[in-house]
């Protein structure tokens, strides 16, 4: 394999090298389910956090981060505050429920999710949405710090956003070049699994983390209190801060596609396609940059594998889910990444027609603007390629042939 992890700067090195000794990094920094509740509570001055099926995710997550993650020190600081701020955020929603459950009567209506393949344009499909005047998106500051409830007053001053930016911005310290490949900010919009992180059931964890026993738990699972706690959380973020229509994202979404509309049956689903193959060693590259980022131990070859038939199954039950009547085709709207490159108003257009409306001149000019920031604030590309893979092209090619005819997907390899 070509492929090679940067250098680490000194600072993070030295850190590291703190839980090389001895006793290792877990004397340092526990990771155990009774001092992370016991934290949460001492934090927050609260102990209920309502249902308990929380607790299997957060077992199953502890046990596969200390038996199969191999992190260094950095890796364990970074899972013991992305846990411990999961708890306590638990805690505070509970409480703010149980003692206005008025937040329970705000309706959520015909809102917008954006999914498809990771890395095939979700992430800027949802940004331009949300430059609709009419439209609105989850923060990631309000994702991960939703208590108490933003209000309109202070919603552009908040605090959290600039906590938000920093605990991301330490990612960036850490690993440089993690900014040409994915741009995270407390003021921009963010995935849901920030959200689905509360019940402890996210891709988040998998993203960040070597936790193959956790994904595994999580495929076995019926997610549908998991988009009803969804629900419930996006009804806390319009109470005091009441907008537009929502716009969601998240590429998991796209393996949920039933229980998404069993939970939101006048939801819209954008779905985003991208040639596989020009994408798959841009995710290959992102997924062993965080793992590098948490462990000195990174196995490239089982990131590609993995990551590998994980696309091949999503593709497929996607597919099957068309096929089969489970989704209602006419609030399903598929957008080619190559119509959006080539004439980006032209390709949203077609996407608010099956949205049931019409892109306005605000919407579009709103829009521009944005892309044209966007390209004036490039931060450099994302250096990957699919060699870098160790895949055979011409086998990868044929596995992907079906799917890219149904959705007029060009090869770009």
């Amino acid at each position: 394999m070509s492929w090679k992890p940067g250098p680490r700067p000194e600072w993070l090195e030295s850190l590291n090298e703190l839980g090389r000794g001895r006793h290792g990094p877990a004397a340092l920094v526990p990771l155990d389910e009774r001092s992370l509740i016991d934290a949460a509570g001492a934090a927050t001055g609260l102990d209920d956090f309502g249902d308990d099926g929380f607790r299997d995710g957060l077992s199953v997550l502890l046990r596969s981060l200390e038996e199969e993650a191999a992190l260094n020190l950095f890796g364990r600081l970074r899972a013991r505050a992305e846990l411990q701020r999961v708890l306590e955020s638990r805690l505070k929603l509970r409480d703010t429920f149980k003692r206005h459950p008025e937040i329970g009567a705000e309706e959520i209506r015909e809102p917008v999710f954006v999914t498809g393949l990771a890395r095939t344009g979700t992430t800027i499909v949802h940004e331009l949405l949300w430059k609709d005047p009419a439209h609105r998106a989850p923060l990631l500051w309000e994702m991960m710090y939703p208590v108490p409830p933003p209000e309109s007053a202070t919603y552009a001053t908040d605090a959290r956003i600039k906590a938000a930016d920093q605990e991301m911005g330490i990612m960036e310290l850490a690993v440089p070049e993690f900014r040409t490949m994915h741009e995270n900010a407390g003021a921009l919009p963010s995935e849901c699994i920030f959200i689905f992180a509360h019940e402890l059931k996210t891709e988040m964890f998998v993203g960040n983390y070597n936790v193959p026993s956790y994904a595994i738990w999580m495929a076995s699972q019926d997610l549908r209190s998991l988009y009803e706690y969804h629900r419930d959380f996006l009804k806390l973020l319009q109470w005091k801060n009441p907008g537009g229509r929502w716009v969601l994202k998240a590429p998991s979404h796209l393996n949920q596609l039933r229980t998404l509309f069993e939970v939101y049956p006048d939801a819209r689903v954008v779905v985003t396609h991208r040639d596989p193959l020009r994408v798959l060693g841009s995710l290959c590259n992102l997924m062993a940059t965080l793992r590098w980022m948490h462990s000195d131990s990174v196995d490239h070859d089982s990131v590609v594998a993995t990551m590998s038939m994980g696309y091949g199954y999503l593709v497929e039950r996607a597919m099957g889910l068309r096929d089969d009547g489970s989704l209602p085709a006419d609030r399903v709207i598929d957008l080619v990444h190559a119509d959006l490159v080539e004439d980006p108003i032209a390709a949203l257009r077609s996407v608010y027609q099956g949205l049931g409306g019409d892109l306005s001149e605000a919407a579009a000019s709103a829009i521009k603007e944005h892309l044209a920031a966007k390209r004036a604030a490039s931060s450099g590309a994302h250096e990957y390629s699919f060699a870098d893979t160790g895949l055979d092209l011409a086998v990868e090619r044929a596995r992907y042939a079906g799917y890219q005819r149904r959705f007029s997907v060009p090869s770009e390899l």
